[in-house]
């Protein structure tokens, strides 16, 4: 990885909300990753693209299965996602979201590049959660499926060892669902001086310090209200996802006025949180938050509740992302809220069809999938995708493809406006990374459904509708 940008001092140095410079956030957190996991298992939809040992395959009607990047006129797509397994509700959407695809002209009658048309095949390919299989599954789509570009979405156990063996092979690559600083890191980049283009991928997603700047605000309107103390309880495990938060948080939260109650780095897998609670309720809390394995949130906000520890608002990452994990806890996640990167009211509209969120929030809920997912925004792995693709004389070079991909430039996509060519710090942090901010959502009683997500705070993405007021989870 050789091709280099000229240095970006303005991401260096410019202020995040706070006053902190991105500089000394990523200076403080070591690394700069924050790893985005976890969720419930989720099965698999029936058709399409449930996971097989190693990948089945989606061909737009009337199209021919092939080798890929062999045949002349015909274009294959590679998708390597976690469908089962621990982080299955990342890829539970995702068999919606192929076929919403496959069925637009775009994608159903062939994409056009370099006057012919060319037939389209995707072939999944499922990691069942596994770091190690991801890698594997992406040599196997470059070298024996012959794919002319991949796709890697949910989270940096998933996209990381595809982005690596991607720009080993030279394959284009487009990945979502992974924080942009961790991302970077693996492809050998420096959040503090993103200089480093990488060659064949991009991303789209947001970063660690956007889910402390999305928390924050919450705590403040709830202490307008009720208190605030400006004291966050904060249970950080001794894992990444730990580690990281307990760098970037204070860094971010300090100059807004919060001081963070940190845990011990417990391990995972702990089952007695007693002593944190204490020392939470003794330094007299307001808020709370924290990034754990889902199964250890339950049993510490189970201990916490019995144990009489009620902060004020609960702000959670990691966990409660999807709502079979807020079912899985029942009324006992009322109140609790977290982050979104996807909601059905953001305003955006689909580049292929015109389609809007709440369109295809309202078509996923039809086809029986319950509450829409946020990763429903895996749309727009295809919108980028078919946007490069059309830009180029053959489909088949895969250094064109790669450097089409950086000169993408989407006003309008389902997971936001997307654009490749800025140098815009606060959109474009670093080549090749575009962020799509998040919103703050919270978990209510429901009407439609036991438990509904509520958009409650649209600080960092004002486009969002808010469609619930922002209740404590303790008054």
């Amino acid at each position: 990885m050789t091709d280099q940008t000229p240095p970006r001092d303005s991401n260096d140095s410019q202020p995040l909300a706070g006053g902190v410079s991105r500089r000394s956030l990523f200076r403080a957190a070591g690394v700069g990753a924050a790893v985005v996991g976890g969720g419930a298992f989720l099965e698999a939809c029936s058709t399409g693209i449930q996971g097989a040992s190693s990948s089945s395959s989606s061909t737009a009607s009337g199209a021919a299965t092939g080798s890929g990047g062999g045949s002349s006129k015909e274009i294959t797509i590679g998708w390597i996602h976690p469908l089962t397994g621990s982080l299955a509700g990342f890829g539970y959407p995702d068999n919606f979201v192929l076929q919403q695809v496959m069925a637009t002209p775009q994608f159903k009658n062939g994409i056009k590049a370099g006057g012919s048309t060319y037939t389209v095949t995707v072939k999944s390919y499922d990691t069942q959660s596994s770091v190690t299989r991801a890698g594997s599954l992406a040599k196997q789509a470059i070298q024996q499926d012959n794919v002319d570009l991949l796709f890697a979405s949910s989270t940096p156990e998933t996209v990381n060892a595809v982005a690596s063996e991607a720009e080993t092979l030279g394959t284009p690559l487009v990945c979502s669902n992974i924080p942009w600083e961790s991302w970077y890191v693996n492809l050998g980049g420096n959040p503090q001086k993103p200089t480093l283009k990488p060659k064949y991928t991009v991303m789209y997603f947001l970063g660690a310090e956007h889910l402390a700047l999305a928390f924050a605000p919450m705590w403040d309107r709830i202490g307008a209200k009720y208190g605030n103390n400006h004291k966050v309880a904060a249970a950080f495990p001794n894992d990444a996802d730990g580690n990281a938060f307990r760098a970037v948080f204070p860094a971010v939260l300090k100059p807004l006025g919060y001081t963070l109650d940190l845990s011990t780095a417990y391990p995972d897998g702990l089952t007695n949180y007693t002593s944190m609670i204490s020392q939470f309720k003794s330094n007299g809390d307001d808020f709370f938050t924290n990034v754990p394995l889902p199964p250890d949130f339950a049993t510490m906000w189970t201990q916490a509740l019995q144990q009489g520890f009620k902060p004020k608002l609960a702000t959670v990452a990691k966990v409660l992302l999807f709502p079979t994990d807020a079912y899985a806890m029942g009324s006992k996640v009322y109140n609790i809220a977290t982050d979104a990167w996807w909601v059905p009211e953001l305003p955006w509209h689909s580049s292929l069809t015109g389609e809007t969120c709440p369109q295809l929030a309202a078509a996923y809920t039809a086809a029986g999938l319950g509450q829409p997912n946020q990763n429903i925004s895996n749309y727009t792995l295809f919108e980028i995708a078919y946007a490069a693709l059309t830009s180029v004389d053959n489909p088949h070079d895969k250094a064109a493809l790669a450097a089409a991909l950086y000169q993408v430039k989407l006003p309008e996509a389902v997971a936001g406006p997307i654009d490749y060519t800025s140098t815009n710090a606060k959109t474009n942090p670093a080549p090749g990374v575009a962020i799509t901010p998040p919103v703050g959502i919270q978990w209510q009683k429901g009407t439609t459904y036991p438990l509904e997500a509520k958009v409650v705070d649209n600080t960092l993405q004002p486009n969002a509708k808010l469609t619930g007021d922002l209740m404590p989870t303790f008054s």
